[in-house]
């Protein structure tokens, strides 16, 4: 029978807290908070995996700023930046209830609804969010005008596949005049 017991104690509080900071910067967009193109290829991943439940698959939305360009090439990124931060709080505030909310790279961001969800969703949310984003952005005493194009896709195929369908419908609402949202779908095939 062991007559002394030897040991050390560590706090490791510092460091949970450190990789935890860490993990949150390696999966954040730093300008505007959001989750960024890496956590959203794969929550998209995970998405296309899930079984659908019930009737309802989820769906992703790509949103692309309008006007933002512009805005930037004109005023300078402090102005471009500050409507990015923007557009940010704004989608953060729209889709209180989607899965996730990403910044995907420069001037667009993706929303991620998860299955079960009643089917009517996606399209009141792009719709919302054409909405919000078309409210000016006050900066530095001025007013920047922009706009948001929404691209919606259902799941119920790969990753890329779904994006590319979102993305598909976004370059629809760009061709049809910007400022609006369309949803995918497929082309028809006429056969002779």
């Amino acid at each position: 029978a062991p007559s002394r017991l030897f040991g050390m104690k560590q706090d490791i509080t510092e460091e949970k807290l450190l990789r935890e900071q860490t993990r949150r910067l390696a999966e954040s967009d730093a300008l505007t908070g959001l989750s960024n193109r890496g956590r959203f290829d794969a929550r998209l991943a995970d998405l296309c995996a899930e079984p659908v439940a019930g009737d309802t698959p989820g769906a992703l939305l790509v949103v692309d700023l309008d006007g933002f360009k512009g805005i930037n090439d004109r005023y300078g990124h402090a102005a471009g930046d500050e409507c990015l931060k923007e557009a940010a709080r704004r989608l953060v505030r729209v889709c209180g209830d989607a899965d996730l909310v990403a910044r995907i790279g420069g001037d667009e961001f993706a929303v991620l609804i998860g299955h079960g969800q009643d089917i009517r969703i996606p399209e009141r949310l792009a719709g919302r969010i054409v909405e919000a984003l078309g409210e000016p952005v006050r900066y530095d005493g001025q007013d920047f005008a922009l706009g948001a194009s929404v691209g919606l896709a259902w799941a119920g195929s790969s990753a890329a596949d779904l994006y590319a369908r979102a993305d598909a419908a976004l370059y629809a609402a760009k061709g049809s005049g910007r400022n609006t949202f369309r949803a995918y779908e497929p082309p028809v095939v006429l056969y002779a």
